[in-house]
C-alpha cells in the first residue's frame, strides 16, 4: 500500500502538466488513478471553498473524500484526504488536532460528532502553556483548528494525520506556528500513550537539517540553522532525539538535494535550489510495516512535489506470526458507520465511510436540492410544450367553425408541430393568434375570392368597337394588358370585365357586423412570408401601366436617329507635336525635383526614427558580462507592472543576494549575481544598419 502527500494550489491545475495532461479521464478521479496510491493527503486547497466545491472533486468515483475548509476568508490553507474504498475504508474521521471544533457550530459535520465517532486522545488545553501573540493578549486555542489545517483518519492499524503546518511569513505568525506544533506533539504523545500508532503526512513548513536546504553547503548558513525555535522543536521530535521516524530521510540518509519545494518566483526548480519541508513521519511501532519512501521530483503541477511511503502487504511478526495489511485495516469487529443511507446512493461492496466523509454533506448526498435542478428537466419541458400545441390546434379548429357564418368555410393549413422546446413559444403564439383572427381572415378571403372571379377576353386595338371595352382610369387596377403582334400589326391583350360589377361586401368584424376594413392580424408577424405565385404562360401578367406604343413607331424613330447621326461628320482636332514634347519635359523635371527633395528629407530624418524605434537590448550584468533576463513586478503596489532586469544565471547555493544579506566570501560566482536594473533606465539598443544611399 502507498500513502502519498502533495501540496498543490488547486487540484484542477495539476491536469495541465505532464503526465496528467494526457489522461483519458480529465478529472480528479483520473488524477488519483495516475498517481497510483491508496491514500492521498493534499494540502493548500486555498482556492476551493465549500460553496464552490464540485461533486467530481468531493466524491471522485470509488475514492472517499474527507475535506476541511478555513472558516474565515480564503486563506492559504485547507486539506483533504482521499481513500480508495476498493482497498480500505477508515473507521473514524474528524477535523482539527485539539478536538475543540467537534462540538462547535463552525464544524463541518451536522450534527456534531458523537462520542462513538471521535478518535480520542485530546490534549487538556486549559492546563497547557501557550505562546501569547504580540499585542493581542492571551492566545485563543480554538483558532488552531479554524484555518482547516488538519484531517485525521483512524484505520485501525494506525491513525493518519494530514497536516498543513502554518508558514511563518512574519514575526506575528510565529506564536501561531509554535502553538500549532505544541498542540500536535501533545496529541500524538497522548495517542501513543494509549497504545495507538501514528503516521503524520503533509507540509510541515520546517527545514529539519542543513542538508534539507539549498543553502546547506554554506558554512555560515549551517551555523545559523538551529537558531530558529521551530527547527529546534522539530529536530528534537525526530529520531534519534525523539520518538518519530522520518521515513524518507531514513531511506536515503546521505542523499543531497532531496528537495520537495522550490521558489517559483526565482525559477529555482531547474537548478534544484529548494528545500525539504514535506514529510511523512511514523511512530516506532510501524517500522516493521514500512518498506521505504521517496520523492517524485519529476511530477509537476505545483511548487511542491509528491512524497510517498510504501507499506508491506504482509509481515512476519515475531510474536503474532504472519500478518496481512488488509486484514489489519479491516478488522472483523469493525464498528458500522453511523452515516445515513439515502435511496439514491450508489451501491458499493465496501463498508460505508464515517459520517465525516464529503459524500454525506447535504449538497452531495441528494438531501439538498441544487440550483441545477431548476434549470434541467429537458424531457419534462418537451412534454408540456407538446400538450400546449395540441390545445392550441383544438382552439384553432373551434375558432374556424364559429367563424364560418355567412362566409364560406375555409380550411386552414395545419400548424407545424414544434419538435424542440426553445422554438415552442413562437409556434404557440402563431396558433393562438390564428384562432382569434380567423373570422376576420375568412371574411377577407371570401370577398377577395369574389373579386377574382372574372373572365378574360382578347381586345384588338385596331377595332373601334373593342376600344370602348378598355378599362377607365378608375378601373385600371383590375385590367391587365400585354403587347403582341397580330397579322403584322401590334395588338393589346386585355382583361374584359363583366358589364355589371358584383356588389362589394363590407368586411366582417369580430362581432359579425359590417364595419370598417379590418386591420392586419397579429399572427401575420409570426407567420413566414407568403410564397409568390408562379405566372403561367396562359394567363398574362397584370399591369397598371398604360399600353406601350406600337413597335412600328419606336422602330421608325430609332431608325431616323441612327440615320441622322450617320450623316453627321466630326471635324478632327489639330495637334502640335512640339508643344506636347515641351509639356512632357516640364512635367518630368518637376517630378525629379520633388523626388530629390523627398529623398534628401528622408535621409535627414532616418537616423532619428531608427534610433527612436530601435529594439532594446538586454543589459549586461556586471559580474558575468552576460545578457540579463527581464521580469515584471506582480506584487500589488506602486511598482506593479514595471519591468526590470536580473542576472540570467540560475539561482543556487551561494548565489549573490546582496551585500547586506550575504557575505562576500560566501558568494558562489557560478550562480546569479546581484545585478538589478529597471527597464526605464536601460539605454542599450541595437545599432540600426545604415540603408543604401538613395533608398527610401
Amino acid at each position: 500500500m502507498r500513502i502519498l502527500t502533495w501540496n498543490v494550489n488547486v487540484l484542477r491545475t495539476c491536469m495541465d502538466y505532464h503526465p496528467f495532461s494526457s489522461m483519458k479521464k480529465r478529472n480528479v478521479e483520473g488524477l488519483l488513478d495516475e498517481l497510483g496510491a491508496e491514500i492521498f493527503c493534499f494540502q493548500a486547497e486555498h482556492k476551493t471553498r465549500r460553496p464552490t466545491l464540485e461533486k467530481s472533486m468531493a466524491c471522485p468515483g470509488p475514492y472517499d473524500g474527507f475535506w476541511t475548509f478555513p472558516r474565515k476568508g480564503t486563506g492559504y490553507s485547507g486539506v483533504c484526504t482521499f481513500v480508495d474504498s476498493r482497498y480500505c475504508v477508515p473507521l473514524k474521521a474528524e477535523e482539527g488536532i485539539t478536538g475543540l471544533l467537534l462540538d462547535d457550530k463552525a464544524s463541518t459535520m451536522r450534527p456534531a460528532w458523537t462520542m462513538e465517532e471521535r478518535i480520542g486522545g485530546y490534549p487538556e488545553v486549559e492546563g497547557m502553556s501557550w505562546v501569547d501573540e504580540e499585542g493581542a493578549g492571551a492566545f485563543d486555542v480554538k483558532r488552531l483548528d479554524m484555518e482547516g489545517r488538519a484531517v485525521m483518519c483512524d484505520f485501525g492499524l494506525f491513525i493518519l494525520f494530514n497536516l498543513y503546518s502554518p508558514n511563518e511569513t512574519n514575526d506575528t505568525r510565529r506564536p501561531y506556528k509554535m502553538n500549532f506544533l505544541h498542540a500536535l506533539q501533545e496529541r500524538v504523545r497522548l495517542l501513543m500513550a494509549s497504545g495507538r500508532e501514528v503516521i503524520i503526512a503533509g507540509d510541515l513548513n520546517i527545514v529539519r537539517a542543513p542538508i534539507d536546504s539549498g543553502e546547506g553547503g554554506i558554512r555560515s548558513s549551517a551555523e545559523q540553522h538551529y537558531e530558529h525555535p521551530a527547527r529546534v522543536i522539530f529536530n528534537d521530535w525526530i529520531a534519534p532525539r525523539g520518538p518519530m521516524v522520518d521515513v524518507v530521510r531514513e531511506s536515503f540518509p546521505d542523499r543531497d538535494d532531496m528537495f520537495t519545494c522550490w521558489n517559483q518566483k526565482l525559477d529555482a526548480r531547474p537548478s534544484n535550489y529548494g528545500s525539504r519541508i514535506d514529510y511523512i513521519l511514523c511512530s516506532p511501532g510501524l517500522r516493521p510495516w514500512i518498506k521505504g519512501g521517496d520523492i517524485l521530483n519529476k511530477v509537476y503541477g505545483s511548487d511542491h512535489c509528491p512524497v510517498y511511503i510504501d507499506l508491506h502487504e504482509e509481515i512476519d511478526h515475531p510474536t503474532l506470526g504472519p500478518l496481512k495489511l488488509r486484514d489489519m485495516l479491516d478488522p472483523p469487529n469493525r464498528t458500522p458507520s453511523t452515516a445515513p443511507v439515502y435511496p439514491n446512493d450508489v451501491p458499493r461492496e465496501a463498508p460505508e465511510p464515517p459520517r465525516f466523509a464529503t459524500k454525506f454533506l447535504d449538497e452531495f448526498s441528494g438531501k439538498q436540492t441544487t440550483l441545477k435542478s431548476f434549470f434541467g428537466g429537458g424531457k419534462k419541458v418537451e412534454k408540456e410544450d407538446k400538450g400546449k400545441e395540441a390545445k392550441a390546434e383544438k382552439a384553432m379548429a373551434q375558432g374556424s367553425d364559429r367563424a364560418a357564418g355567412e362566409a364560406p368555410a375555409q380550411v386552414l393549413p395545419p400548424v407545424k408541430k414544434v419538435e424542440e422546446a426553445p422554438s415552442a413559444p413562437f409556434a404557440l403564439a402563431r396558433a393562438a393568434f390564428d384562432s382569434l383572427d380567423h373570422s376576420i381572415g375568412s371574411a377577407e378571403s371570401s370577398s377577395s375570392g369574389r373579386k377574382r372571379s372574372t373572365t378574360s377576353a382578347s381586345i384588338d386595338l385596331t377595332s373601334e368597337d373593342d376600344i370602348e371595352m378598355l378599362p377607365s382610369a378608375s378601373r385600371s387596377n383590375s385590367a391587365s394588358a400585354s403587347v403582341g403582334l397580330s397579322n403584322g400589326r401590334p395588338s393589346l391583350q386585355a382583361t374584359k370585365k363583366p358589364s355589371k360589377e358584383p356588389t362589394k361586401s363590407k368586411p366582417i368584424t369580430k362581432n359579425g357586423k359590417a364595419g370598417a376594413p379590418a386591420q392586419a392580424s397579429i399572427s401575420s408577424f409570426f407567420a413566414p412570408p407568403p410564397k409568390q405565385r408562379s405566372v403561367s404562360a396562359s394567363s398574362p401578367p397584370r399591369s397598371t401601366k398604360q399600353p406601350s406604343l406600337p413597335l412600328s413607331t419606336t422602330s421608325t424613330s430609332q431608325t431616323s436617329s441612327i440615320a441622322s447621326s450617320s450623316r453627321t461628320t466630326a471635324t478632327p482636332r489639330q495637334t502640335y507635336p512640339e508643344d506636347d514634347a515641351a509639356i512632357a519635359a516640364a512635367i518630368l523635371a518637376a517630378d525629379n525635383e520633388r523626388s530629390s527633395a523627398r529623398d534628401a528629407k528622408k535621409a535627414e530624418v532616418a537616423p532619428i526614427w531608427n534610433n527612436l524605434f530601435a529594439k532594446k537590448l538586454p543589459p549586461m550584468c556586471n559580474v558575468h558580462n552576460k545578457p540579463c533576463k527581464d521580469f515584471i513586478v506582480k506584487i500589488p503596489g506602486p511598482n506593479k507592472g514595471k519591468r526590470f532586469w536580473l542576472c540570467s544565471l540560475p539561482v543556487g547555493a551561494g548565489y549573490d543576494t546582496g551585500r547586506t544579506k550575504r557575505k562576500r566570501e560566501d558568494v558562489n560566482p557560478e550562480f546569479r549575481c546581484d545585478f538589478f536594473l529597471w527597464d526605464s533606465a536601460n539605454s542599450r539598443k541595437e545599432i540600426p544598419q545604415s540603408s543604401p544611399k538613395g533608398s527610401g
